[in-house]
């Protein structure tokens, strides 16, 4: 986000956030069901790539938002990478597809996928496509050139064991008033609220302005 704030990739224009399972339906709990889960895939993995590039542009002000959604495999097949389910009451979708276009021109596409045929098991990244340079999140690679030669720059991984700790204290310390909290509370609504604008254009067929 540091490096897009100081314009490193000057003018986001597309961005790609994926998180896409080729045979990955929750086998357990009540993941296919929507009544009691709200959604498929998007409500459940989906979302977290969608915040993080929605956190990483800094959160620009949405104009529309069109989405696809398709409910193809879950309700033929019965089993995958995390367990069996029931076909006959699988009620969410297997996969949806959207865009978030931005006041500023730029557009967000989200692919997100419980079950869609593809060669990879799993994808989960963002990617950013600036008029100087391009990035990913995962892993984290900013891809420019100088002078004409290309360069891939890259971030050196630390392992990171304490992380799970670190978010806990993190959480106790902003209870404590510390404002110590990356997220806050008007960011998580303007997620929910594109969620669930990509289920009512998904549902309805059409565009739905924000």
């Amino acid at each position: 986000r540091e490096q897009v704030t100081n314009g490193v990739l000057g003018e986001i224009y597309v961005t790609t956030a994926r998180a896409l399972r080729r045979c990955g339906v929750p086998g357990w709990g009540v993941f296919t069901n929507k009544e009691l889960q709200g959604g498929g895939p998007l409500i459940d993995i989906g979302i977290h790539m969608l915040d993080a590039a929605m956190y990483v542009l800094g959160f620009p002000a949405v104009k529309s938002v069109n989405a696809h959604s398709f409910q193809k495999i879950g309700t033929q097949k019965s089993c995958g990478q995390f367990g069996e389910w029931d076909p006959a009451t699988y009620s969410v979708e297997d996969s949806l597809f959207g865009t978030i276009e931005f006041h500023n021109g730029g557009i967000l596409w989200l692919e997100t996928s419980f079950a869609l045929n593809i060669r990879e098991q799993s994808i989960m990244n963002v990617s950013f496509c600036g008029d100087k340079a391009g990035a990913t999140l995962f892993p984290a690679h900013i891809y420019t050139d100088n002078n004409g030669e290309l360069m891939t720059l890259m971030q050196r991984e630390l392992a990171d064991d304490n992380r799970h700790l670190r978010s806990m204290e993190a959480f106790i310390n902003h209870v404590q008033g510390k404002p110590v909290m990356i997220a806050d509370a008007e960011q998580g609504y303007i997620i929910q609220q594109l969620v669930a604008a990509l289920y009512q254009s998904a549902e309805t067929g059409t565009r739905v302005e924000l």
